[in-house]
């Protein structure tokens, strides 16, 4: 009888450790592909990407390309130390991007760093336009990731395809947000950070879900013209991890190199300002919605998500953006 009752409870405990151990729950995530010259790629199916995390295999269940429409901030350094053709080229960089956008997309706008007007989300590309060289009332000017920190509030309940743009030449000096912070609220939100940066962007730092050493990762460091010179010793450290590790990417526009020129007179200059910017509103507009399996886990983590090798001998160069941090199960 004993025995019996004891080969019973086994049988019930092993039942029980298999219903643990079942698959997790799907959860969905924003994937961009893009090549090197920031043009997007479309026609991709779920069998196209391998995955891992914690050298396990991520099941990946369906890959559909989002069609809806977009809801985008731009955060706007408004810092009185910048050049005028800083500024300039500020206001060509979000002409573009409203003008890339689709008719059912909204942007709002909050300006950091300096006096500005905030524009709150609206089909109305002329509202955008028309605040950007507008001054407001001068106070406590909230700092980039104040700005970026309190333009998630805006958003609400979280839509696919929410994104913010920070035109900034750095992040710091800020009240209250700091970059731990806004990572954090970035993935409860699941909100995608981008950045046109007016300024060098340092690609070493410990912030948010991993360390990020080098764009080589994402081989950004030889492309040309649109993506260009990102890769940098100095800088701002937080820039490029808060957007990458977010699904996103940050290129650097302005004022990066000390050795070079950066005259809005000059045509190539004004055409490349235009160039980044366009990649930018390319990535935010054409993305995948990915479900994934994860493995079971006890705590986010970082994955690897890329196009399968059978996929990259028949095309040019893809880099695969997606955010970095995936589970608890």
């Amino acid at each position: 009888m004993f025995t019996r009752f004891l080969t019973l409870l086994i049988v019930l405990l092993v039942a029980m450790s298999g219903i643990g151990q079942q698959a997790c729950k799907t959860v969905e995530v924003p994937v961009g592909v893009i090549s090197v010259t920031g043009d997007v790629f479309r026609g991709l199916a779920a069998e196209d990407f391998d995955a891992h995390i914690q050298k396990k295999p991520v099941a990946l269940k369906s890959l559909t390309y989002d069609e809806r429409a977009r809801r985008i901030l731009i955060v706007l350094d408004r810092n009185q130390k910048l050049s005028a053709d800083t500024r300039k080229a500020e206001g060509i960089m979000v002409e573009t991007l409203l003008a890339g956008a689709r008719p059912e997309d909204t942007f709002a706008l909050l300006p950091a760093r300096g006096p500005g007007r905030e524009v709150n989300f609206t089909s109305d590309r002329r509202a955008i336009v028309e605040v950007i060289g507008v001054t407001g009332k001068e106070g406590k000017e909230p700092g980039v990731l104040d700005a970026v920190m309190a333009g998630i509030e805006h958003f609400g309940a979280p839509q696919s395809g929410d994104a913010i743009v920070v035109i900034a030449a750095e992040l710091e000096g800020n009240h209250k947000a700091n970059a731990k912070m806004v990572a954090k609220a970035l993935e409860e939100h699941h909100i995608r950070m981008f950045g046109l940066a007016l300024g060098p962007v340092a690609t070493r730092s410990s912030v948010a879900s991993g360390t990020m050493t080098s764009t080589t990762s994402q081989g950004l460091a030889w492309t040309a013209p649109a993506t260009g010179d990102v890769i940098y010793n100095t800088g701002d450290e937080h820039f490029f991890p808060l957007t990458v590790n977010s699904g996103g990417l940050v290129l650097g526009v302005m004022n990066m190199d000390t050795r070079r020129s950066y005259d809005m007179g000059n045509p190539r200059l004004v055409q490349d300002v235009q160039q980044k910017a366009r990649s930018i509103s390319k990535m935010i507009a054409a993305f995948y919605r990915m479900q994934v399996e994860p493995p079971p886990l006890s705590h986010a983590g970082d994955w690897s998500l890329d196009v399968t090798d059978s996929i990259k001998k028949h095309s040019q160069q893809m880099f695969v953006l997606y955010p970095r941090a995936l589970g608890p199960c």
